[in-house]
């Protein structure tokens, strides 16, 4: 075993190992592992190993979630029976990969030893850890964007055609897993004509395949939409994410009322459709209209939702891995003061009172890390990389952040944020051991 393979799997085992441990503190309490929209993925999946059809118990055909990890689910559940616990635990397995593609990601954009050290840092970052445990798609959608934007970069940078091929499938695979990658091509695209080394023609070129390519691989999802139900869309969680959280994040920033109120009378606004494909056609559209005339309320909202996602720590999750019941809840988004969150935070039971702590201190640092990062990135030339990874940043932030914004979707770009902190850490590294040699040279 050759040495970059040896760290490869020190890296894989590190990573599932820390992973596997509160997965079997908790393996014997299936519940502890759903939230949220775990339910129906369970759902959906187990539909389509027992029955074959991807229809939910409410006899709508499978229109409102992207059908990858259900069918990861789903093959699980054909071969094991529907074990929760055993598609969790192989959920941990794949997520092993994880620090793999981040360390060839940091490799082709700077260094091996940034790289190295982003795939150290990685495995202790505690929001993966805490949701690595929980059956949702983010953790394989991670995964696939890794993989995705690993082949990106080497295609921007040797004009190698096979990597263009291979991260637009592995970006349209992502989008199966979470449909917030549906428009991440035209982001590959402005990063092809921007910060890639390529000729001008071939800039173009790849740009073009990219959004064609990509496109190509999630059309036979939105036929089938559209043959079981004349719905003309990929999933329908977009359309109610945009009406009854977006819009209505809108509607209370410009009222001054409380969210749950600006939903409910969005809700009683809703027509009789004759179908449930018109429905969400008319959240689409309302939705959209909402916001376009709406644009400093709705700037206000993405603001709230990006601060919310990418700073608050997860407490909930926290709660149902340890099966306690919570006294308080409540989100950045809700208005409480700084006192109310200390005072909730000071009632929680000491193991969540620990892992919020750590998650305190972890993303205080890392910002802090990320800050020296950009500087040090700057000052050494690599604006075509820093650009690489603050436009996969922003773009990320904009598309999740809203009213419905939690710390779970900071997972699709903490590694990006990671690969900027480890430049920050090895700059202090260089530095220190600068030091330590002249005062070995007096």
């Amino acid at each position: 075993m050759n040495k970059r393979a040896g760290l490869f799997f020190l890296l894989f085992v590190f990573y599932a190992g820390i992973r596997l441990v509160p997965f079997f503190f908790t393996f014997d309490d299936t519940n502890r592992f759903f939230l949220a929209d775990s339910y129906q993925y369970s759902e959906l999946g187990a539909n389509m190993a027992l029955h074959g059809y991807y229809v939910p118990d409410k006899g709508e055909p499978g229109l409102q979630r992207s059908p990858g990890y259900p069918f990861f689910l789903s093959i699980v559940y054909r071969i094991f029976g529907v074990r929760p616990a055993i598609a969790l635990f192989f959920q941990i397995l794949l997520s092993g990969f994880i620090p793999i593609f981040l360390y060839l990601n940091a490799e082709l954009l700077f260094s091996k030893r940034i790289a190295k050290i982003a795939a150290i840092v990685s495995i202790l970052e505690p929001v993966s850890i805490i949701y690595g445990n929980i059956l949702l798609s983010e953790t394989l959608f991670v995964l696939f964007l890794l993989m995705s934007t690993f082949f990106l970069i080497k295609s921007m940078k040797k004009k190698d055609s096979a990597a263009f091929i291979i991260s637009a499938i592995t970006a349209g695979m992502a989008a199966y897993l979470r449909p917030i990658m549906l428009y991440a091509p035209f982001m590959y695209a402005a990063l092809y004509i921007i910060a890639s080394r390529l000729s001008v023609r071939d800039r173009l070129k790849y740009a073009a395949g990219m959004i064609l390519v990509t496109g190509l691989a999630v059309l036979p999802w939105m036929v089938r939409n559209y043959m079981v139900d004349g719905y003309k869309g990929f999933c329908s969680i977009q359309d109610i994410n945009l009406y009854h959280w977006r819009a209505a994040g809108v509607v209370a920033e410009t009222g001054h009322i409380p969210l749950k109120q600006a939903q409910d009378d969005l809700e009683n606004a809703v027509p009789q459709e004759p179908s449930i494909a018109s429905t969400y056609q008319f959240y689409r559209d309302k939705g959209a209209h909402i916001i376009l005339h709406h644009l400093h309320a709705y700037s206000i909202v993405v603001l709230k939702g990006s601060i919310n996602m990418l700073l608050s720590p997860e407490r909930y999750a926290v709660f149902k891995l340890e099966n306690i019941k919570p006294k308080l809840l409540g989100f950045m988004w809700q208005r409480q003061s700084m006192h109310d969150m200390v005072h909730m935070l000071f009632s929680d039971p000491p193991v969540v009172f620990g892992v919020v702590i750590y998650q305190i201190i972890f993303t205080v640092v890392t910002g802090l890390l990320i800050i020296m990062g950009i500087i040090i990135i700057t000052g050494e030339g690599y604006i075509r990389e820093l650009l690489f990874l603050l436009f996969i940043i922003a773009y990320f932030v904009i598309v999740s952040a809203g009213p419905e914004a939690e710390p779970r979707f900071r997972l699709t770009v903490l590694p990006y944020m990671i690969v900027l902190a480890s430049a920050g850490i090895s700059a202090l590294f260089t530095s220190v051991a600068s030091k330590h040699y002249k005062k070995r040279i007096k």
